[in-house]
């Protein structure tokens, strides 16, 4: 009976008893395995295209109204946007009033700008991670603002290359918290914090802040969520999170009740195209 030669009977255990000591080592000690994942990535990129469209053909996703006209999206999604501005400049305004006496009379404000690119989704080559076949060449870097349609917030850009990127959703398990605010009334006027943490099946948990407010206002399923966090940029301010689908009691804090939160969009995972916020860094002096 032939046998085996020896380094073909060690080669697993080898390999394994390598694997299991990588996996104990930190990230900045594993930088040189990055030079494997772009080799394999360059391959396997030109074929996922194809096959992300025949299943989103045979399995398609409800992400949005199959019976709105694209007149109506446009329509909608330019309100969206004129919602986020004036969100955004309202507590723009109360953030100025609040450090009004630590700024010097005449001293310039920050104004990030951005441009946004559209780009489809390759795939899902790491189970909740977004492929996106734009990289560092067009401006990303890691920690860029990834929203869809107008305001929907998606997530962040969490590792980019040359030629790709991945983007991890705010639904993703291994995302971080994020804070934001209830709208509790079609004015927008009245609002409370929220801190959510992602489910694992498509939304967001959380804390509510009691409302200190009158009686009739109250959380509700419905109101929406949006994005109001110091650890995101500002231009990512306001950005749609989703609307409650449920309010459930807190067992530990009885007085602060508990939301489920769901985005616009059924899966995050399965969007086909998604708008990269790219700050802007060209000549600030044509700022009117």
């Amino acid at each position: 009976m032939h046998q085996q030669s020896l380094i073909v009977r060690w080669s697993m255990p080898i390999t394994v008893g390598v694997l299991f000591i990588l996996s104990f080592l930190p990230a900045r000690m594993l930088k040189w395995t990055d030079w494997f994942s772009a080799q394999v990535q360059v391959a396997i990129v030109p074929i996922t295209h194809p096959l992300t469209i025949a299943v989103d053909t045979i399995v398609p996703a409800r992400i949005s109204n199959p019976a709105a006209s694209e007149r109506e999206r446009a329509l909608l999604n330019e309100l969206e946007r004129t919602k986020v501005e004036l969100l955004q400049t309202r507590e723009e305004n109360a953030r100025l009033a609040r450090q009004m006496d630590q700024y010097i009379l005449g001293a310039a404000l920050s104004n990030d700008r951005i441009k946004q690119a559209t780009r489809p989704r390759v795939g899902n080559l790491a189970g909740d991670i977004l492929l996106i076949r734009t990289g560092n060449l067009e401006g990303l870097t890691q920690g860029t603002v990834v929203v869809s349609e107008a305001t929907q917030l998606v997530g962040r850009v969490s590792r980019v290359d040359r030629k790709t990127a991945q983007v991890l959703p705010i639904t993703a398990p291994g995302a971080q918290p994020i804070m934001g605010v209830v709208l509790l009334n079609d004015e927008v006027e009245n609002q409370v914090r929220c801190f959510l943490r992602p489910t694992g099946n498509g939304t967001l948990r959380g804390e509510v802040a009691r409302p200190a407010l009158e009686e009739s206002l109250s959380i509700e399923i419905g109101q929406e969520v949006r994005l109001l966090d110091s650890q995101w940029p500002t231009s990512a301010q306001m950005l749609m999170i989703g609307t409650i689908e449920r309010v459930e009691p807190d067992p530990e804090q009885p007085l602060r009740p508990q939301i489920v939160v769901r985005p616009t969009f059924e899966d995050l995972r399965r969007l086909p195209e998604v708008t990269l916020r790219i700050p802007d860094t060209g000549d600030q002096g044509d700022r009117p």
